[in-house]
């Protein structure tokens, strides 16, 4: 469980349709860098990151039959092992129509949006004057998304009221109120010190430029946004001279906000976890996701910072 949540977050940032990597797009359109780049260094480096940290948290934690918690929650009859001849596994419940069609479109509208920026003329509109305009990434991203999101409602006839009441929308409306505070605080507390954090970052990143990537780390502690954190100090990156490549190689040190455990996914997966070894430990630091979340995520700038060296060293 805490693997595959650290890798719900890796995966924003190698994701082309998450507003992290359309920040980024914006960010780096007037460098010559653009979605397919991006893509080019963070799907493998997230990846390869991903399943390292999955092979460690196999060694991590102890076996159903040996864990407390565990035993505790079977003795006390709070959950049912599933192995035990009168507790038989449940089928899951059968695939509701439309399914498929939807996971169809879906797919189709994020193939469309690779191919948008890959491929600027299918993005290209005639302006109000002769010349034609091309539409922005952010922009396109936003338009394609929102057009599947409504042909899978029209397709599927699925009734737009229960959307609101599936328990994927509920959890995130749960988790936006939860963390938008926190969110506010945090760009608050940025904001109202910058010129001290900008400063420090700019020095630090000038002796050293890998070190900017543990400020893009330190910056989504306290922003909670993949998307936030990439707009605030992805241009002071710029303005240092550090090449876009190394940025990209550097963008998943944007998903540091795992570090403290009370973002809404980290909440949820412990929530689902019905075992109980899922959890935040005594000295708050000490949760689940702390090693799988560091491995990925130094891994992912490591390898990322790698192919950018070996593939992109003349974009900049």
């Amino acid at each position: 469980m805490a693997v595959a949540t650290i890798a719900s977050q890796q995966a924003i940032t190698a994701s082309p349709v998450s507003a992290a990597t359309a920040a980024m797009i914006a960010l780096l359109a007037g460098h010559h860098f653009g979605l397919a780049q991006i893509l080019l260094i963070c799907v493998p480096s997230t990846l390869l990151a991903v399943l390292i940290a999955a092979f460690a948290q196999l060694k991590v934690g102890k076996e159903l039959e040996d864990d407390p918690e565990y035993q505790r929650r079977l003795k006390a009859g709070e959950i049912t092992a599933s192995h035990q001849s009168d507790n038989p596994v449940v089928a899951p419940p059968p695939i509701k129509r439309g399914a498929k069609t939807s996971v169809a479109v879906f797919f189709a509208g994020v193939g469309l949006v690779v191919l948008a920026g890959i491929f600027p003329i299918l993005r290209t509109v005639p302006g109000r004057s002769a010349e034609p305009v091309v539409i922005g990434m952010p922009l396109a991203i936003a338009i394609v998304m929102m057009a599947a999101a409504a042909l899978i409602l029209a397709l599927t006839k699925a009734p737009a009221g229960e959307v609101p009441k599936s328990k994927t929308c509920q959890s995130g409306v749960t988790a936006l109120i939860g963390i938008l505070g926190l969110a506010w605080l945090g760009d608050t507390f940025i904001s109202a010190n910058q010129e001290t954090i900008i400063g420090g970052l700019s020095s630090m990143a000038k002796a050293a430029p890998w070190t900017f990537a543990i400020g893009l780390f330190i910056a989504s502690m306290l922003l909670y946004s993949q998307a936030a954190t990439a707009r605030a100090l992805m241009p002071l990156g710029l303005s240092l001279g550090i090449p876009a490549s190394s940025l990209a190689g550097m963008f998943p040190a944007v998903n540091g906000y795992f570090f403290i455990p009370n973002y809404g996914t980290l909440i949820a997966a412990m929530q689902f976890d019905r075992s109980g070894t899922t959890r935040i430990g005594k000295y708050l630091l000490n949760h689940s996701f702390m090693l799988p979340g560091l491995i990925a995520t130094t891994g992912g700038v490591g390898i990322g910072l790698l192919i950018a060296k070996l593939f992109f060293r003349q974009a900049s």
